[in-house]
C-alpha cells in the first residue's frame, strides 16, 4: 500500500492524474467497486489487528477461526506474499506516467507492454491475489480465506471490464499483446 501511496503523491507532484472517476460505469459496477474497496479496507485492518494484536476486529468473532496452521503453510504464504510485494513494485515502475486508480477514458496514456507486463497484463491485480492468498496461508484464519476468495473474484470482474476498454482504446495493438502474453501468465 505504501507503494501505491508513494507513487500516486509522486505523480500528482508531477501534475499527473492519480484517481480517475469512470462515469460509464454502471450501477451494478459501481456497487462492486464499492464492495471490493470495502473488502480491501477491512483486509488491511484485520491484517494489522492480528499482527499486534489489537482487541477490535470488525468482523464477528466466528470469522477469526483458525484452519490452519502449519509451518509449511506459512512458509508457502511469505513466499506469496514477498512476490506479491516484489511484482506490484515491478508493475508500479513499468507503468510509468500511465499509472490510474480508475479507468481513464479521457486520457488513457500508452499502453505498456515491457518490464513486468512482458510476462503478465495485469502484474497488479496478480500481485493483490498473490498477497490475499499469501495473507491467508500465513494468518491461517477464515476470515482471510472469505475476504481472499471475494477479493480475487472481484479483481477478475475489474480485470474483464478493463479488457473491455483496453480494446476500445487500444483495438489491434491490444489483441496483438493479448495474443503474446496471458491474463495472469506468459504461458497460456
Amino acid at each position: 500500500m505504501c507503494l501505491g501511496i508513494g507513487r500516486a503523491l509522486v505523480l500528482y507532484a508531477h501534475g499527473g492524474r492519480v484517481v480517475v472517476i469512470d462515469w460509464q460505469r454502471s450501477p451494478v459496477q459501481m456497487l462492486a467497486d464499492l464492495l471490493l474497496f470495502t473488502c480491501l479496507l477491512l483486509w488491511g485492518y484485520e491484517v494489522v489487528a492480528y499482527a499486534w494484536p489489537l482487541r477490535t476486529h470488525l468482523v464477528p468473532a466466528p470469522l477469526g477461526t483458525g484452519l490452519i496452521d502449519a509451518v509449511a503453510a506459512k512458509v508457502v504464504g511469505l513466499v506469496a506474499t514477498l512476490s506479491g510485494l516484489l511484482i506490484y513494485g515491478l508493475a508500479l515502475r513499468a507503468f510509468g506516467a500511465s499509472w490510474r486508480l480508475g479507468i481513464d477514458r479521457a486520457a488513457p496514456g500508452s499502453l505498456v507492454t515491457d518490464g513486468i507486463f512482458a510476462w503478465t497484463r495485469n502484474p497488479i491485480y496478480v500481485a493483490l491475489d498473490l498477497l490475499a492468498i499469501g495473507t491467508f496461508l500465513v494468518m491461517g484464519r477464515l476470515l482471510f480465506l472469505a475476504l481472499g476468495l471475494i477479493i480475487v473474484a472481484m479483481l477478475h470482474g475489474q480485470i474483464r471490464r478493463e479488457e473491455r476498454f483496453l480494446v476500445e482504446a487500444y483495438s489491434d495493438a491490444y489483441r496483438e499483446y493479448c495474443a503474446r502474453v496471458g491474463r495472469y501468465a506468459r504461458w497460456r
